[in-house]
């Protein structure tokens, strides 16, 4: 079974009406966010692999924010979005956001070499998201929007809070990103122009990687904070047999200095 891009918007979109009619007879009364900007915002490093699928790593020196405006606009670790339609009490909300899907070049790693620079892409498009208080889930369809693969991807994750007190406020993430076929060729496939005797041409199906990691904050009082978090990524079975992957396991950490807005 395949569908558009259009199909999936519909689907999402008549998921989102009928659960948000639902929560509209169902939500209870709680207290409202202060209006403008809330949330952590801060600097720090952060720790990710050179390219998907090698051994090597890189820091480098980030914002480090976790904020809304009104709880309408937001911005995350590694994404930035804007909810179009959402359920009164802000439990549903079904928006636009963008994320983005690092490249590489050759000098990344030893098995890249001689190959052509895989461009960083921006990957943008519609997300669900849906807020159950003991877990959050959230949903997304994107395309990549600045033309380096191409190619389309869904992204699923489930956030369950584990520890929220006037110290630590923290929880898990699982999370799954399919890459479609166009996306996984054009980060993992190896063309005929880029092969040799030691990387053997190499044609990248879809597939999917899984992630599990924790991330949250330690308020050391009312406006300042520690923010932290550690994601491992294990790339899917699509990727293992492509000649330019050294491991299928991606770690991401950072660690910084906030505010509480």
């Amino acid at each position: 079974m395949t569908f558009t891009n259009r199909g999936i918007a519909r689907r999402l979109a008549s998921v989102f009406l009928a659960t948000m009619a639902f929560f509209s007879m169902q939500a209870r009364a709680e207290p409202e966010k202060p209006a403008g900007w809330n949330g952590t915002a801060g600097f720090g490093p952060i720790l990710f692999p050179k390219y998907s699928g090698g051994k090597g790593d890189r820091v480098w020196p980030v914002p480090l924010l976790s904020i809304d405006y009104n709880e309408t606009f937001y911005v995350e670790i590694q994404r930035v979005g804007v909810y179009v339609l959402a359920s009164d009490d802000k439990k549903i909300g079904l928006g636009l956001a963008a994320e983005p899907r690092f490249g590489y070049s050759q000098g990344d790693g030893a098995r890249l070499a001689g190959m052509a620079t895989r461009r960083d892409s921006l990957e943008g498009g519609i997300t669900f998201d849906w807020d159950f208080d003991v877990v959050a889930f959230s949903l997304g369809y994107f395309n990549d929007v600045n033309h380096s693969s191409r190619g389309n991807s869904m992204r699923a994750s489930i956030y369950k809070p584990l520890v929220k007190n006037e110290r630590w406020d923290f929880g898990a993430l699982l999370a799954f990103d399919r890459l479609g076929a166009k996306v996984a060729d054009y980060f993992f496939g190896v063309p005929a122009n880029e092969a040799t005797s030691a990387r053997s041409q190499f044609h990248a199906g879809a597939g999917t990687n899984t992630s599990l990691g924790i991330s949250g904050t330690y308020n050391l009082d009312k406006r300042n904070a520690i923010i932290f978090g550690l994601i491992a990524t294990q790339l899917g079975r699509y990727a293992t047999a492509s000649p330019i992957v050294e491991t299928r396991k991606a770690n991401m950490l950072y660690l910084g200095y906030g505010w509480r807005l």
